[in-house]
């Protein structure tokens, strides 16, 4: 359960913007008011204010991270972050028919524009994307460079942005879940699971237990799979390619698992408010069992030699945490509960907080009914965090090394493009 929202004055925002503490987790907006979640001590806090003649005090001079949640309120509310460190578009890149398209007044479109890199004259930039190889998102690195190392990286992402929130805006819990499933699809049981759980908090919704057991362990599995993923990315960049195919190999078995389990390889739309969509297929806890099992029989052997820096410390992290999802899985796999696997949701009005540990990072889904109606959501997702890590990670490191400390944190733009 969220505790409730705080609503705070100008001169109480103001006081909690110069400082540090709380640290920010998420800010974003609606019509009359902008949000900022705060992670204080174990229960969040969630704070709000009104925007007055168009803005409100910026949090970015005290917390940078605040920059680019700034930067996304701007462009699709309109609102002004006084005194922010960074006023550059994110989102609109001046390609929409209109500007600020949430706001109350939606204004003319912008102008399209090369995108602004904020580097000294004295470096060399070098480009990357926005268009990659693969089927990664798109997103545009620009290296600042002076010979063979990195001055500084700084990503520009919403390339792919779909207008997630406001499609979501205006239907029930129940009919919005499949938008909150997309947003990434690394991650799609996490942000169906933080979603549910954020409308369930609204509700005051009770779900039943064999649904919520299934619920962690679909969650586990799509962590292991993805960090498989990535395991198999971090390998191949390195030249291990032996290692890397039987990472890819065990994550298309498991994944081969949960289509037999859910009838889905990713699982989508299987997490839904007030439980799940469907019990699993008969035999398909078992396809599971069989798949983690072999996975954690070999994942010893899946040691990665010669990786430094931060790709070393990303691997000696991921393996344990992969076996971490194994062990859990089967935990709630031999001990499911009977039961049914979902509850009614009511037809009433609140606010819900909810959260989910995806493989990338911690995701966290707000929301506010109205008689049954989404009226506003927001939707944070590891990407926020994990790319102004990797800007962290690279400054100083040779530009040789970016493929692979880029593939050791298995970052996607879409879950951050909205």
């Amino acid at each position: 359960m969220m505790r409730p929202r705080q609503v705070l004055s100008r001169e109480e925002w103001t006081a909690m913007a110069g400082r540090p503490e709380p640290p920010l987790l998420a800010l974003w907006a609606d019509t009359r008011e902008v949000h900022a979640l705060l992670r204080d001590e174990e229960v969040p806090l969630l704070v709000s204010t009104a925007v007055e003649a168009g803005g409100y005090p910026a949090l970015s001079p005290v917390r940078p991270s605040a920059a680019r949640f700034e930067r996304m309120v701007h462009d699709l509310w309109g609102h002004q972050a006084a005194g922010g460190i960074d006023a550059r578009p994110w989102l609109d890149h001046g390609r929409w028919a209109l500007s600020a398209p949430m706001a109350q007044r939606p204004g003319a479109a912008a102008k399209a524009g090369t995108p602004e890199f904020q580097f000294d004259d004295d470096v060399d930039q070098v480009p990357l994307g926005p268009v990659l190889g693969g089927i990664q998102p798109a997103s545009h690195l620009r290296l600042g460079v002076r010979g063979d190392r990195v001055v500084r990286l700084e990503a520009r992402l919403g390339y792919t942005h779909r207008g997630c929130l406001t499609l979501i805006r205006g239907k029930s819990p129940r009919a919005a879940a499949r938008f909150a499933a997309r947003l990434a699809g690394e991650a799609t049981v996490a942000h169906a699971l933080a979603f549910a759980r954020a409308a369930e908090d609204a509700l005051n919704c009770d779900v039943p237990p064999r649904a919520l057991a299934w619920r962690d362990v679909m969650l586990e599995v799509e962590r292991a799979a993805t960090l498989l993923d990535v395991a198999a990315s971090v390998a191949e960049a390195a030249g291990l390619d032996g290692v890397a195919t039987r990472f890819a190999w065990h994550g298309e078995a498991v994944r081969r698992a949960a289509d037999a389990a859910f009838g889905h390889r990713l699982m989508m739309d299987c997490v839904v408010p007030g439980g799940i969509a469907a019990d699993a297929a008969s035999g398909g806890g078992a396809a599971i069992d069989r798949a983690l099992v072999a996975l954690a029989a070999e994942l010893p052997a899946l040691a990665m030699p010669g990786l430094a820096g931060h790709a070393q410390a990303a691997a000696a992290r991921r393996l344990p945490a992969i076996e971490g999802a194994v062990h859990l899985a089967r935990g709630l796999l031999a001990t499911l509960p009977e039961g049914p696997v979902s509850a009614a949701l009511p037809v009433a009005s609140g606010e819900g907080l909810g959260f989910a540990s995806a493989p990338g990072g911690p995701v966290w889904h707000w929301l506010r009914l109205d008689h049954g109606q989404i009226a506003s959501v927001f939707m944070c997702d590891p990407a926020w965090a994990g790319f102004q890590a990797l800007e962290v990670a690279m400054a100083g490191a040779p530009a040789e090394d970016l493929a692979l400390v880029r593939a050791s944190f298995g970052l996607s733009s879409a879950g951050a493009d909205l």
